[in-house]
């Protein structure tokens, strides 16, 4: 049976950033997916990781933009910006991607 939910959701968090949200694979692996494919399609590099129990958060690198994924246990996975930069448009084009490839 085909979900009805789209497989990137957007939301404002407390801060005021756009958080893009995996809905289709909100598991542990899932992150492992969402940075293998920043990675090869984006051409993305790690620059900082962090792995607890219950939550991932690495920062990956793409055309020289900060991308923060998170992976949370309650809330699944997903990427934003933390870095103070208000520009979302290379976000929105992954985003975009991401919905074409897991329709």
């Amino acid at each position: 049976m085909k979900s009805s939910f789209p497989p990137v959701t957007k939301s404002i968090n407390k801060r005021g950033a756009t958080e893009y949200h995996i809905e289709v694979d909100p598991a542990w692996d899932g992150f492992d997916s969402l940075v293998r494919y920043l990675q090869k399609h984006w051409q993305a590099e790690v620059t900082e990781s962090s792995d607890g129990v219950y939550s991932r958060r690495w920062v990956l690198r793409v055309s020289g933009v900060p991308i923060t994924v998170h992976h949370d246990s309650q809330i699944g996975n997903f990427f934003l910006r933390e870095d103070g930069g208000s520009d979302e448009s290379l976000l929105e084009k992954i985003a975009d991607d991401l919905e074409q490839r897991l329709k």
